[in-house]
Formats: structure tokens, C-alpha cells, sequence
């Protein structure tokens, strides 16, 4: 079985995570919520201003979401965690779209790719959004990971 975009992104996006310093949960909890995030920009026509308008549309709550914790990975926060899609984003939604649905082993392949990819990636395009699209995401986004 290949494995698909959202996964991969998943994976990538927690190696750039852990390799700007996060910690290893909160940096799955980053992985799973891009992913989710580039899904939803892909339906919003890519419009980093609508996510930001629908993020805090969907928070029912009087407290705004903060911006600032996230900020590298334009992501809303809640409680210290990603907030995406009108919830927060953990590192079980990560396992699970990861290891639970593709398995132990097919989990490791996933992760061995991201992380030799993040590996040598420069630190200027880990923290620029536009450039690590462009500069990293596109051009791996269709490797093949057989699982």
C-alpha cells in the first residue's frame, strides 16, 4: 500500500518540529494539525487570511485563540496546544493516522523518510512557511513509501 499526502505531511511537519526544539508530543500534535491545516487551505483556495477567519469562527468560546505560540507554523493555539478545524490537535490524532492506520512498521518507514528529509533541511526554510513548501514539501510530496 503507498501511502498518501496526508500522512507524509503529518510526519514532515513533526521533524521540522522537533528539529526548531519542540518537544516530541507537542511536535506530533504540530505534524497532525499541518497536515489538517493544508488540507483545509487546499479546499480554501489556499488563503492563509480565510483559515484565520474560519479558525475563529469555529471557536464557540469567548477566549480567542492565540497566534503567537504557533507562529512559525501559522497555527492557532488553545491551551498550549494546536488548535485546528475547531479542535485541539494531540499527539494520539498523530499515532493514529500514522501507526494506527499504517502499522508499526509502515509507521517507522513513514517517519525514516521525514526525518532524513528534515535532516538536511536549512534552518531558514523550517522556519518559513511559504519556503518550506515550496523548497521541501513539493518536491517529496509524491516519494513513494511503500507500507
Amino acid at each position: 500500500m503507498l501511502v498518501n499526502r496526508f500522512p507524509k505531511m503529518a510526519a514532515l511537519q513533526k521533524y521540522r518540529a522537533l528539529k526548531l526544539g519542540y518537544p516530541e508530543d507537542l511536535a506530533e500534535a504540530i505534524g497532525i494539525a499541518e497536515a489538517l491545516k493544508y488540507a483545509i487551505f487546499k479546499r480554501l483556495a489556499h488563503s492563509e487570511r480565510r483559515y484565520h477567519e474560519e479558525e475563529e469562527k469555529r471557536k464557540k468560546e469567548k477566549q480567542q485563540l492565540d497566534w503567537e505560540t504557533f507562529k512559525t507554523f501559522k497555527l492557532a493555539a488553545y491551551n498550549g496546544w494546536p488548535y485546528v478545524a475547531g479542535k485541539v490537535e494531540t499527539p494520539e490524532e498523530y499515532k493514529k493516522n500514522i501507526y494506527w492506520r499504517f502499522g508499526e512498521e509502515g509507521g517507522k518507514k513513514i517517519e525514516k523518510w521525514a526525518e532524513n528529509i528534515i535532516k538536511k533541511v536549512p534552518e531558514d526554510y523550517l522556519k518559513n512557511e511559504q519556503k518550506f513548501f515550496r523548497e521541501v514539501w513539493v518536491p517529496h510530496r509524491d516519494d513513494p513509501i511503500d507500507v
